[in-house]
């Protein structure tokens, strides 16, 4: 059994809080605009995006949550947007994880987030991306524990997974000017693990 209940429309919704990013840049990050039917899915969106901005600047830990002030007569409901940045975060360290035959450095040169630098999602996500595209890992996944007893500090911990890299190719074929051919390839994308191509082929 489904019971709908009443459609309610936004009359309003504002930002509150500490402003470390100018206020009309997050205000475009808010997809719910009043006049609007009431959205749950732009609300969350909102929400995150703006959480995702601060992230950007540091703010690691930020929250942003909706405050709703529901009027049940007019069948509106405002919102207010509290942002709480809380303290800017900086990298301690970057660990890779799961390499067995990836040396480390295939991996950090691919980050774009640096040690001692502030935390910044943006790089990190692209961190992730420019992993993936070497095509050495079947999974790359990023987690940013907290340290402990620190309360503006995060480990990055980049976990893979790897995958073959390697092919062999054999071929034979027969024409009747060159009767038989044989051609053979032999190539490993991420040769002993340097993140090097090397290959070698045959036709005879």
């Amino acid at each position: 059994n489904i019971v709908e209940g009443d459609k309610y429309t936004v009359s309003d919704i504002k930002l509150a809080g500490e402003a470390v990013v100018p206020r009309t840049e997050l205000e475009k990050l808010v997809e719910l605009k009043p006049g609007e039917a009431f959205s749950r899915e732009k609300l969350n969106n909102s929400t995150k995006k703006i959480t995702d901005r601060l992230g950007n600047e540091g703010y690691a830990f930020a929250n942003a949550n909706a405050v709703p002030e529901v009027n049940r007569d007019a069948r509106t409901v405002s919102f207010t947007i509290l942002v709480d940045p809380g303290r800017r975060v900086y990298v301690r360290r970057i660990n890779v994880v799961g390499n067995t035959r990836t040396r480390d450095e295939v991996v950090r040169r691919e980050m774009r987030q640096l040690e001692g630098a502030f935390y910044d999602a943006a790089k990190l996500q692209l961190s992730k991306r420019r992993i993936d595209r070497t095509t050495y890992f079947g999974e790359v996944d990023i987690e940013t524990p907290p340290v402990p007893g620190s309360t503006d500090q995060v480990d990055v911990n980049v976990r893979v997974k790897e995958k073959p890299t390697g092919a062999l190719l054999v071929g034979l074929g027969f024409s009747n000017v060159e009767k038989v051919t044989l051609t053979g390839q032999i190539s490993q994308a991420n040769f002993l693990g340097s993140g090097n191509n090397v290959s070698a082929a045959f036709n005879t």
